[in-house]
């Protein structure tokens, strides 16, 4: 067997009762990972939580690893559709400048929002598989490849290699939303952080700041 196949929910959830179990599997898992542990974490916790048989479980996932694999493509289809959708809008509007920035900002605050379960279990490394680490660094390739086709497109762009340019952007935007997150958010408003980050990166990507 594949390890495709071993990542792959063993049963697709057709009717109405099995799209309820699957899904208090998964919210089960991920208040047990965020909680416990991944490595700490057992399916026999998940299945109680859960409120299914350990045998339930298992006609579903072949493991914890399984889960948090369903959990995991859950969270990416979520940000791919609003990045998409946020790549339509600005070609639809026909032009980028300075206004689109605190925008993205919120959109990306609202995604790593560590109100969200599975924002908290992904938020950090520690702990999970490398199967997962190496769809976090594609996840970012996606949005970065995505924002620099959009960035060469327009001439008042002013990053000079915008490849490089959205890596750091990116992961600047990372680095400063999970320390606010986890350390700042009942110190500094969301709108003051906002604020300045748009201002700090609309002086680095258009010519006219």
């Amino acid at each position: 067997m594949s390890k495709k196949e071993v990542l792959e929910p063993r049963k697709i959830p057709s009717q109405e009762r099995s799209r309820k179990t699957m899904a208090a599997i998964y919210e089960a898992a991920a208040d047990i990972f965020v909680n416990t542990g991944y490595a700490e974490a057992t399916t026999d916790e998940i299945a109680e939580k859960a409120g299914v048989s350990i045998g339930t479980l298992y006609n579903y996932f072949s493991g914890k690893e399984a889960i948090l694999y369903g959990l995991w493509e859950r969270h990416v289809n979520e940000i791919k559709a609003i990045v998409k959708q946020v790549e339509q809008d600005i070609r639809r509007q026909g032009f980028v400048d300075r206004t689109i920035i605190p925008i993205l900002l919120y959109l990306a605050l609202e995604l790593l929002s560590y109100e969200k379960v599975q924002n908290r279990l992904f938020i950090s490394q520690i702990g999970l598989p490398e199967t997962i680490i190496q769809k976090r660094r594609e996840l970012g390739l996606y949005v970065e490849s995505t924002m620099e086709t959009i960035f060469r497109d327009y001439a008042n762009v002013r990053i000079k290699n915008p490849k490089i340019g959205l890596h750091i952007i990116w992961a600047t935007v990372q680095a400063v939303f999970h320390d606010y997150i986890l350390s700042l958010s009942n110190e500094i408003k969301p709108e003051e952080l906002i604020d300045e980050l748009a201002d700090m990166l609309g002086r680095y990507i258009f010519s006219d700041d």
